[in-house]
C-alpha cells in the first residue's frame, strides 16, 4: 500500500512540477508562479488522482522529453479521453460535469478554498500582491 501510495504522489509530482516549469516559462513573478499553481492544484487535483498511476505513466511514456513532449493541458486531455474509453459513461458524464463546474467557480471561491489551506503568513504574503483580497482571517479558519 505504501508503495503504490508512493507512485501516485510521484506521478502527481511530476505532472504539478511540469506545470510549475510552464509557469516559469511564462516569465512571471515568483508570487504569481505560486497563485496560479495553488489555483490550478485546487481545481484539478480531485481529477488526477482519479486516473490509476500505471495509465498516468502509459500516457507519458515517450511525451516526457524532447520533440514530442506534452504540455499539461494535453496530458490532462490524454486523462480525459482515458476515462472516455475505460469507464462507465455515468462516470464520465459525471467527471465532465464536475470539470465544468471546477472552471466555472469564482476566483473569489477558489481563493478562499486555497486560503484554508494556507498559514497566516503566507496568506499575507498573497494579500500584499494583491491576491485574496476577498478573504479574512476570520473566513480562513472556516472548513470549506
Amino acid at each position: 500500500m505504501i508503495q503504490k501510495m508512493e507512485v501516485v504522489t510521484m506521478t502527481l509530482s511530476l505532472f504539478w512540477s511540469r506545470y510549475t516549469l510552464e509557469l516559469r516559462a511564462q516569465h512571471m513573478r515568483e508570487v504569481d508562479e505560486q497563485y496560479h499553481y495553488l489555483i490550478a492544484r485546487e481545481r484539478w487535483n480531485w481529477f488526477l488522482t482519479k486516473i490509476p498511476e500505471s495509465e498516468q505513466v502509459r500516457l507519458l511514456h515517450g511525451h516526457n522529453h524532447g520533440t514530442e513532449e506534452w504540455t499539461c493541458r494535453v496530458w490532462l486531455e490524454h486523462m480525459v479521453a482515458w476515462v472516455k474509453e475505460h469507464r462507465s459513461s455515468a462516470v464520465y458524464a459525471a467527471i465532465i460535469e464536475k470539470m465544468a463546474r471546477e472552471k466555472e467557480k469564482s476566483m473569489e471561491a477558489l481563493e478562499k478554498q486555497v486560503a484554508y489551506t494556507l498559514s497566516e503568513e503566507e496568506l499575507c504574503y498573497f494579500q500584499k500582491a494583491g491576491y485574496f483580497q476577498g478573504v479574512s482571517s476570520k473566513e480562513k479558519i472556516i472548513p470549506r
